[in-house]
């Protein structure tokens, strides 16, 4: 408590309030990303898997009927893996 006295204190403009917030936001992430699984790496949502591909979703629908790409479930939610999909991608250009 007594450190974020200190950094409230000496931080007066906008831009050093900016840096540090940026600076905390980024350490974060990296702590985050650090703690993350392969698996969880690789897992993609259907949204990101569609992006990722350059299609829309309802595209993607059509491609997975197809056996284009493959599609998990994990509970109630669809989850597509990066590896499979940019194999696929590959493989169909």
């Amino acid at each position: 408590m007594q450190n974020e006295n200190v950094i409230i204190k000496f931080v007066t403009d906008q831009k050093t309030i900016e840096s540090v917030i940026e600076n905390a936001i980024k350490k974060a992430n990296q702590e985050k990303d650090q703690n993350l699984t392969d698996f969880e790496k690789d897992r993609l949502s259907k949204p990101l898997a569609a992006k990722l591909a350059g299609i829309s979703i309802p595209s993607l629908d059509k491609q997975i009927k197809l056996g284009k790409f493959k599609q998990y479930r994990l509970g109630s939610r669809v989850y597509f893996l990066r590896s499979e999909m940019l194999e696929a991608l590959r493989n169909n250009s």
